[in-house]
């Protein structure tokens, strides 16, 4: 591998391309850190350090005194402290994803969306929904991107890769943040319907704006998800 590439990385693309390749199905024990330190000519701190990382992702499932574990349901876990999707963790674990694109359509910037994407109202911008489907849950977004960016997208793109992946290989933008907020809500009729679950039953919803790396936001909108989901997120404090 690349000497520029941290040896931690190292360590979880070396879990994550096993895993996507079924060398390593959920539930199954994971090298150990003494085993992984070896291979990689490093120290169990390094690779303790890819581990907690993966295990902030609900890529793997650590258990004291036994080890680490690929998990079982990680697909399940919305994790707002990494800019990865979670359908593209579900995706490395080995399930299947879909998207339904229910509309692109450009339309002049109301108050809201103009403030979280600092742009003046009518400003054009792209509106777009979707459905995403992973292992028989799904997801509903509703989601607002700027002129620029929305007209570089190829709808078609929508229908088969998560946002972060557009953003990444088409169009080579790079994430630098993205900032949540995260409320309960209920289902309506039309919600019901699309997540197929009661009327009235209670939802998870994710509210974001994705940052580029000069802090330009690039998208908002909001993501919700069913009961059988949770959002996942980490505090850390000052190290030293």
């Amino acid at each position: 591998m690349s000497q520029h590439v941290p040896i931690y990385r190292q360590i979880q693309d070396f879990i994550r391309s096993g895993i996507a390749a079924g060398r390593f199905a959920p539930g199954d024990k994971l090298p150990s850190e003494p085993e992984l330190a070896r291979r990689f000519g490093t120290t169990r701190a390094t690779v303790a350090r890819a581990f907690q990382e993966l295990g902030f992702e609900g890529v793997v499932t650590r258990r004291i005194g036994s080890g680490s574990y690929v998990s079982v349901r990680q697909h399940d876990r919305v994790d707002t402290a990494v800019a990865t999707g979670y359908e593209e963790r579900a995706q490395a674990a080995g399930e299947e994803v879909a998207y339904e694109l229910l509309a692109y359509v450009q339309l002049p910037a109301g108050a809201k969306e103009a403030a979280l994407l600092q742009l003046p109202v009518g400003e054009p911008i792209f509106h777009m929904r979707r459905l995403r489907h992973v292992g028989g849950r799904t997801a509903a977004e509703d989601r607002y991107l700027t002129g620029v960016v929305g007209q570089a997208i190829e709808p078609q793109w929508l229908a088969s890769q998560a946002i972060q992946q557009v953003f990444r290989e088409r169009l080579g933008l790079r994430i630098a943040r993205i900032d949540n907020v995260v409320r309960a809500t209920s289902a309506t009729a039309s919600l019901a319907q699309q997540l197929r679950v009661p009327r009235g039953a209670a939802l998870l919803v994710r509210e974001h704006v994705v940052f580029d790396l000069q802090d330009r936001p690039l998208l908002c909108g909001d993501t919700v998800y069913s009961n059988e989901f949770s959002i996942h997120y980490a505090l850390r404090g000052e190290l030293g």
